[in-house]
């Protein structure tokens, strides 16, 4: 995705930086001014940025929206495997807007503050099988493909049926990652969406 340092982590030539709603690309849109077909698409998650810049495409929010919920939401992965890939993807990827919500998903499954650093330095304290889930986001991200050595290593623990998720999961954050720093997507205020947010995302 972007040139790289010599540690192997991407060189971020597209800097984030403070923005307002009258410099952003794509401005997320006030609630209050859905059509009835941007209420039906997003629903209850209009506290949501992302959500609100989507609601612009329609018929992008139609499909790409559930595609994210199957490999967050009703994945086949264990839900701690699933935010290893995605906060390294996202990490690699230069992502911020989404990697500071995966902070809070990641709380809910039981990661510490010290294993989200962990993962996102390489995964040096984390298990022998973290370290190859990291291998593998990395691999998506740069290569496009899952080395032969890693897919055998996630093999001898994943179904069929879980490898494609990986592979699914990863690709979907990446380009995830593309939206949020190609669209210049702003943070909520967590003060303001904390609870709402802790309502909806009802799964670990």
């Amino acid at each position: 995705c972007y040139p790289h340092q010599q540690d192997g982590r991407p060189r971020h030539i597209l800097e984030t930086s403070k923005m307002t709603e009258n410099t952003v690309r794509i401005p997320p849109l006030d609630p209050a001014e859905f059509s009835p077909e941007q209420k039906e698409v997003v629903g209850d998650w209009g506290v949501l940025n992302f959500s609100r810049v989507l609601a612009r495409h329609p018929a992008l929010y139609r499909v790409f929206v559930p595609f994210i919920e199957k490999v967050i939401s009703f994945t086949d992965l264990p839900p701690w495997d699933r935010e290893v890939l995605v906060i390294r993807a996202l990490d690699q990827c230069g992502d911020v807007y989404e990697a500071s919500h995966h902070v809070d998903i990641a709380y809910k499954v039981g990661m510490t503050d010290a294993q989200i650093a962990a993962v996102k330095a390489g995964g040096a304290d984390l298990s022998e099988f973290d370290r190859c889930l990291i291998r593998a986001a990395d691999e998506l991200v740069h290569e496009h493909c899952v080395s032969d050595a890693t897919w055998q290593a996630l093999a001898e623990r994943y179904s069929t049926i879980e490898l494609m998720e990986v592979v699914g999961l990863v690709g979907c954050y990446t380009t995830i990652a593309m939206v949020t720093r190609s669209f210049e997507m702003q943070m909520e205020s967590k003060d303001d969406v904390a609870r709402e947010l802790a309502a909806l995302r009802t799964y670990t």
